[in-house]
Parts: C-alpha cells; sequence; structure tokens
C-alpha cells in the first residue's frame, strides 16, 4: 500500500509543484488533484500526444481526479468536506490570489487545524519577489545557477527542458513528509513555505562559499568571457563521438588522473596517438609537466588526439571501456537512449502503467515499495471521492503536547561523502536529530579540497562546501580500513535509527556496511544506500562523479547551443537533485517505522531519481518518437524565450514569455517589437519561423539597459524576468535576505561564517542548524564517550 498510505492529500497545485503531489503519489498517499470545470493547467502544457498532455501524463500519475468549482457555493461546501479530512493541502498560487480564492492558510486552519498547509512559488510567500511571475527559465536566472553554465562567448544557457521548479517541488515533499512525523506527534499542523529560488541556490555546490565570502567564483563574474584553462591547457569537458556526445573528467585529483592515464592508454593501443606520446604515464599529467618531460604543447596535443579518437567510436563502446576500467566518462544519454539502457533493464526500471512507457520508481524500498497502479486520471474520474468519508484515517495522534524539533531523538549513522548522502543527512541535523558523521583523514573525502577555502588558502580544514554540506552534525575521526574499527562501527549500527551510506556498491561490503549485514543485525533500522547507478545491475560498480550523473539521466544532451558541443548541467547537478528524492524516502520510511516498529532498505540511484524531473521529455520520446535536441532547437514552449546581454560587463537578463497577455506587455514595453502584431505570438509555426528577428529585436532593446532596474520594470507588467544572478548578487538578493536564506554558523578552522539555510521554512518547527559542519574527528570524544559509551581507558586503545 505504500508507506504513505494513511494519508490524503489535496492538490491545487500548478503546473510548476506538480510533483509535490507526484512524489507524495508515489509513496502511497491518496492525492486529490481538485480542478475547475476546464481542467486543471498542467493538462494543457506540452509536450502532447494527440490532445493529451505528456506533461499531465508524467506529473498527474497516480494522483485522483475531482472537479469542483469553488465560486459555486455547492461545490464549495463539498470541497471544504474534503478538506476537513485532509493531511496536506498543496499550492503553488501567488499569496494574494489565494487569498482571494479563500485558500489561504488561514482559512485552511479554520477547517482543518490540523492539516499541514504546503506552499510551493517561485519566490516563497512573503517578501518583496513574493507576486511576481516566474518561469523556469528566470527561477534559473535568480537562483544564480542559469548565470553558471554555456558557452563563454555567447549569452547563458539554461537545461534545455523546463525543470528547475522542480527540485523545489520534490523537497517540497520530502519536507511535508518530515512534517507528518511531528503532526503525528503533536497533532498540530502548520505552513511550509517553499521557494524555488532557493531550491535553485541549492544547486551551486561552490558558489555559496563565493558568495558569502561578497566576490564573484572565478570565471562567473566579469572576468566570465576568459577562457578556462588549467596552466594553459585546455582540458576537454565534452567531445564528440560517431554517434553523439560524451561527458569526462580528466584532472578531478586522482580519480581524474586515473581515468586520463587508462583513456590515454586504450587510445594509444588503437593508433589514436601520435608514437612520442603513446609511452607517457598519462594519469601523471602535470608531474610530467613540472619535470619536463612533457612540454604544454605536448600534453594539448594529446588531449586533443584524445579527442579527436573518441569522435571515432560510439558513445555505447566508450561507455562500456569506461564501466570495466572505472573512467570518469559517461554518453550524453538521449530519451532514446535511455529508453534502450541495458542496465535500466536489468533493474526492471521501466514501468507499463496503461498502456504508456513510465520511468519507474525513484527509489527502491523493501518493505513499503513504490507500485504504480493507476494513470494520470482522466478529468473527474474520481468523482465518486466528494462527499464519501475516507476508508483509511492517517495515525492516531497523541495527545496534544508541546512542538519540539521534527527529528528530536532520532540517531543517524552516517557513512556518506561528497554531496548526495551528506545533504540528506544534513537535514535530518537540521531539524534536530544527532548525526553521527564518520571521516577519516587517510581517506580524504573529496568535498573538502574543492574551493573557496578560508583566506583562499588551500587547505582540506576550511573548505566552505564541507561546512555548509554537513551542518549540525557530530565528526567522528574513524579510519574504516582498520580491523580495530569494527567494534566501533558496531556500536554505531546498534545505536543508530538510520544508518546512511554512499559508497560504489561493493565497498559498503568490506566494511561491514552493507545492508544484509546491517540489517541482520538491527532489523529495525532504516538504511539508506545512495550511489550513482543503484545497488544491482551490469553498472552498480560504475565511478563517476555528478557530470557524468547528469550525462546519464539526459540533462547533458539538452544543455548547450544546437550548434556547438553540449554547455552541460554546472557542477554536479544530479547531486542535488537525488538528495531531495533520498529524503523523501528516508523521512517516509521513518515515519512508517515509528508507526509500525519495521525497519528497511532503501536503494536509491541517484540517475534513476534525477532523471524524474525529464519524465515528459522521455514520454515524449516513448509516445511519439520525437526526441529532443540541443537547447538551441525549437520547442513548443512560448518564444521568445531567451537570455540576453545587458548593460555592464558579461551582464544578462532572462526573459521568459508563455502567455498571450505577456507578449502583450512585453510588446507594448518594447518599441523593437511593434513590427510584430499582436497575433504573432499566437501562432507557434510564425514564433519558430521568425524566431531569430524576434530574438534579436529583444536583444537590441535591452542591450543598454541597468539589468536590475530592467528585469524589475518587465516583472512589474506581468512580465517573468530575471537577471543572471551572480555570486555577489545572491547575497545581495532582497527576496533572499527577505527570508534569511544564508544564515551564520561557526566552524572551528573558519570562525563565524555564512551557509545556506532550508528550501522550505515550516512555521512551528523550523530548520535550527547549531555549527557548521565538523573538521575531521572534531568531536571523536564526544562521539565515543557520551553517544557510544566507550570508557577512557578503550578510547585510548582505539587511538593507539
Amino acid at each position: 500500500m505504500g508507506a504513505l498510505s494513511d494519508v490524503r492529500v489535496i492538490d491545487l497545485s500548478g503546473p510548476m509543484a506538480e510533483m509535490t503531489g507526484r512524489v507524495l503519489a508515489d509513496l502511497g498517499a491518496e492525492v486529490i488533484k481538485v480542478e475547475p470545470p476546464d481542467g486543471c493547467e498542467s493538462r494543457r502544457v506540452p509536450p502532447f500526444a494527440g490532445d493529451d498532455s505528456l506533461y499531465w501524463r508524467a506529473f498527474g500519475l497516480g494522483k485522483h481526479s475531482v472537479v469542483l468549482d469553488l465560486e459555486m457555493p455547492s461545490d464549495r461546501a463539498a470541497f471544504d468536506a474534503l478538506l476537513s479530512d485532509a493531511d496536506i493541502v498543496i499550492v503553488s498560487d501567488a499569496p494574494s490570489t489565494l487569498e482571494a480564492r479563500r485558500l489561504g492558510p488561514a482559512h485552511v486552519a479554520a477547517i482543518n487545524p490540523t492539516a499541514l498547509y504546503v506552499s510551493v512559488t517561485p519566490y516563497g510567500r512573503t517578501g518583496p519577489d513574493a507576486e511576481s511571475p516566474a518561469t523556469d527559465l528566470t527561477l534559473a536566472a535568480a537562483g544564480g545557477f542559469l548565470n553558471c553554465q554555456g558557452d563563454r562567448d555567447r549569452p547563458p544557457v539554461p537545461i534545455g527542458i523546463p525543470e528547475t521548479s522542480h527540485s523545489a517541488a520534490v523537497q517540497a515533499a520530502a519536507d511535508a513528509i518530515c512534517a507528518l512525523i511531528e503532526r503525528d506527534r503533536s497533532g498540530q499542523g502548520q505552513v511550509l513555505d517553499a521557494s524555488m529560488q532557493a531550491a535553485s541556490v541549492g544547486t551551486l555546490l561552490f558558489i555559496v562559499g563565493y558568495a558569502v565570502q561578497g566576490v564573484d567564483a572565478p570565471g562567473m563574474g566579469e572576468d566570465r568571457a576568459n577562457p578556462a584553462n588549467l596552466l594553459g591547457l585546455n582540458v576537454p569537458v565534452f567531445c564528440r563521438t560517431a554517434d553523439g556526445f560524451l561527458g569526462m573528467t580528466l584532472v578531478l585529483g586522482k580519480p581524474g588522473a586515473r581515468s586520463l592515464g587508462r583513456m590515454m592508454a586504450w587510445a594509444g593501443a588503437e593508433g589514436g596517438l601520435d608514437p612520442d606520446l603513446v609511452e607517457l604515464d598519462w594519469s601523471d599529467l602535470f608531474g610530467l609537466a613540472r619535470s619536463g618531460v612533457i612540454t604544454m604543447a605536448d600534453a594539448q596535443r594529446g588531449l586533443d588526439q584524445l579527442v579527436a579518437f573518441f569522435g571515432t567510436r560510439t558513445k555505447r563502446e566508450i561507455h562500456d571501456r569506461g564501466v570495466s576500467g572505472r573512467w570518469l566518462v559517461a554518453p550524453a544519454m538521449t530519451p532514446l537512449d535511455l529508453l534502450a539502457d541495458p542496465h535500466l533493464a536489468a533493474r526492471d526500471y521501466w514501468v507499463d502503467v496503461a498502456g504508456t512507457t513510465h520511468m519507474g520508481p525513484f527509489a527502491k524500498l523493501t518493505a513499503t515499495p513504490i507500485e504504480y497502479r493507476r494513470p494520470a486520471p482522466a478529468l473527474g474520474a474520481d468523482q465518486h471521492l466528494v462527499g464519501v468519508a475516507r476508508s483509511v484515517r492517517s495515525a492516531a495522534v497523541e495527545a496534544a503536547a508541546p512542538r519540539r524539533p521534527i527529528f528530536e531523538g532520532l540517531k543517524v549513522a552516517d557513512f556518506s561523502w561528497v554531496g548526495a548522502g551528506p545533504l540528506v543527512s544534513r537535514e535530518l541535523a537540521n531539524l534536530g536529530a544527532t548525526v553521527v558523521r564518520v571521516e577519516s583523514e587517510g581517506h580524504i573525502d573529496p568535498l573538502r579540497i574543492i574551493p573557496p577555502w578560508k583566506d583562499g588558502i588551500p587547505d582540506h580544514r576550511t573548505g566552505h562546501c564541507m561546512a555548509n554540506f554537513n551542518q549540525s552534525k557530530l565528526g567522528l575521526g574513524l579510519d574504516l580500513t582498520v580491523p580495530d574499527s569494527r567494534d566501533v562501527i558496531d556500536r554505531l549500527i546498534d545505536w543508530a535509527d538510520v544508518v546512511v551510506e554512499s559508497f560504489v556498491p561493493g565497498t559498503a561490503a568490506r566494511f561491514g556496511l552493507d545492508a544484509e549485514t546491517v540489517l541482520a543485525r538491527r532489523p529495525d533500522v532504516v538504511m539508506l544506500s545512495s550511489c550513482m547507478r543503484g545497488q544491482t545491475g551490469p553498472e552498480a560498480g560504475y565511478t563517476g562523479f555528478g557530470l557524468q550523473g547528469a550525462a546519464l539521466a539526459g540533462f547533458v544532451a539538452v544543455t548547450g547551443w544546437s550548434d556547438r558541443l553540449p554547455a552541460g548541467p554546472f557542477a554536479a547537478y544530479s547531486d542535488f537533485l537525488a538528495p531531495r528524492f533520498s529524503l523523501a524516502a528516508l523521512a517516509a520510511a521513518i515515519r512508517h517505522r515509528n508507526l509500525t516498529g519495521e525497519g528497511q532498505y532503501i536503494d536509491l540511484s541517484q540517475v534513476e531519481a534525477a532523471m524524474h524531473v525529464l519524465e515528459p521529455m522521455v514520454l515524449d520520446a516513448a509516445v511519439n518518437g520525437r526526441v529532443a535536441g540541443l537547447a538551441g532547437t525549437d520547442c513548443e514552449r512560448a518564444c521568445p524565450n531567451g537570455v540576453y546581454p545587458a548593460a555592464g560587463v558579461e551582464r544578462f537578463v532572462a526573459v521568459s514569455v508563455e502567455t498571450t497577455a505577456q507578449w502583450h506587455a512585453l510588446r507594448s514595453l518594447t518599441p523593437a517589437l511593434s513590427a510584430f502584431d499582436d497575433a504573432a505570438f499566437d501562432a507557434l509555426a510564425f514564433r519558430i519561423e521568425h524566431r531569430g528577428e524576434l530574438e534579436a529585436a529583444m536583444g537590441d532593446a535591452f542591450a543598454d539597459e541597468e539589468p536590475f532596474a530592467l528585469a524589475e520594470r518587465l516583472r512589474r507588467a506581468g512580465v517573468p524576468a530575471a537577471v543572471a544572478s551572480r555570486a555577489t548578487d545572491l547575497i545581495a538578493d532582497p527576496q533572499l535576505a527577505h527570508r534569511g536564506h544564508f544564515v551564520e554558523l561557526d566552524h572551528p578552522f573558519i570562525g563565524p561564517q555564512r551557509y545556506e539555510a532550508a528550501v522550505t521554512q515550516m512555521s512551528a518547527t523550523p530548520h535550527r542548524p547549531t555549527h557548521a559542519g565538523p573538521a575531521i574527528g572534531q568531536h571523536t570524544v564526544e562521539v565515543l564517550t557520551g553517544v557510544l559509551g566507550y570508557s577512557d581507558d578503550e578510547i585510548t586503545e582505539l587511538a593507539a
């Protein structure tokens, strides 16, 4: 029945928040989409199969549909009856619109004070931009993500398929499940306020570290046009293959160096390198350069020949060798590639629902598996639910009790590293859980070597990323490779309610941290394994970073200019989407454990989870055979829709027009568009044929305007617009400041510094971070004595 089978959700959201209800439905909740007589807006969002929206088919999956005209007294009374029986209410309209329709939080609380009111909006419920119009494009700009992407001699580009809003929608679903856990205890509802802009900021990896220091990241400010290079080398990130594109990491620490050495060895063995380059140890490229064995010109020649060699091979051939050789390389998967992927097939990923091939569960849960039984409903298909009492009630609550942090008393053993695992346990820690993070100086987490560092001096103790991703945790210094660590591991497992790990499959088993060992010892524990390709299948051992995850999930192939190589999503994009799905699954499993005492295991593939935000694109390929290309190709989104230079050095404004009213407003404000009549916007064929003219006219119109004034002027007229924010813009952003999005925390080596706050603000049980992520072993003695019960003599023996 699913982990949330006792939960009823009333879904009033628009397209950009549709995934909130979809995630809850995936986990078993009864999600009732309340629609007006002409249907919800998501039914009119492309792509289409005939007259059927594949967007709705994707994000309406598993939901129920009832039709109610809330302006009619009889329908309003029926709606109020549904509302009185709900656990969660999802909204996404502007606050003023909701108040005018009597759907604001006070109205809902008056009818049902135990319901969770979940608002998922572009900028949040309050603040100077709370009512501003927005689209995926302008949210990517306002959140800083857009500015980090694209080619340096052209304006930035977004990911080619609208997906920015889904990140916040999934986070809101996860946070709603967390809040349910507290509601089960207190019997009281609260307001959850999720900001899509804040969720976009949360995908920026190291950019936030520069923002709080008041500077722009290298290559992301006025210096954006400068070519990026490493010691004078143009190190390729993307290249062409015989049948598509490839993403690769060649110089990131030891894994990148090892990967480059193996790729060059293959190219040399196949005649792809000049004879003088074949015998070199390319895994020590910079050592060769420092010692004078090779010049930078020869190094560049070798890299260029590797790229040329890959151009003679197929994506699958390179990928298969990469999997077996543990190269940091991945094909830029198209939707058709995904549908034919042998690894996904081996994991039984694709699911047929009413004749349509859908993506499979975003996580595999052993006790409460995600199962798809219902396609997206026809309009009014579940009208019988109106006026009928629920057959299953949510869990009985305790007698009214004082509100306290959601996860107070929850104990978490955190064996995860880098990003996708630690970001999940950070949420638990900031909501009150005791999280013990296990780490060793013998095996430095790669996140610790990512800049920026305090005072710009490289030091694994002072990196902002590590301190940001691990807020409120306790640091235990423990080398898992030492046999005597076994006793500490066992005590941690015996102590914990939740165990999190993110090793490549097989590694955890060597440390006795595999699911079989952990659950045999503690059947009631909830365990999450988060890795790139999941725990099973022929590519379970795949090694890669977020770039490879983004390529395998389909993001790279639709991001960039249509006449060039892909630009790719910025940084480790899948590493920031997957944790939001992980938190939803983990919170649902924790709630199930609270109610039943049953533990379970969660196998989450970061690629499989991240893919879900692209499901309409994949359905378009599965149903219509239509394959999305790079971002510059024609699409059914409204034109003009793009990013334009404004006054200033490397300054850009994103303007996105998706309705006729917005087109009329833009045309009235932009004399350069007067040559196009109002009917132009309504004719898709015209807009595609004349896209270049429209874009040129807008570019000329905006080139001399101050970017922030321009964006504000357009927003006030109802046109979605935003400056492509840099790091320094984010720290000064009035809306983020209003939400208190950057909070000051202390760190033993960094001192007081600002870090990210929550995407979702909770009115009664907010996130309360206590300190920045710990230094390695910062709390070892505290954990060993106060948490695990070791004596001083035992600690001395362990240290020895």
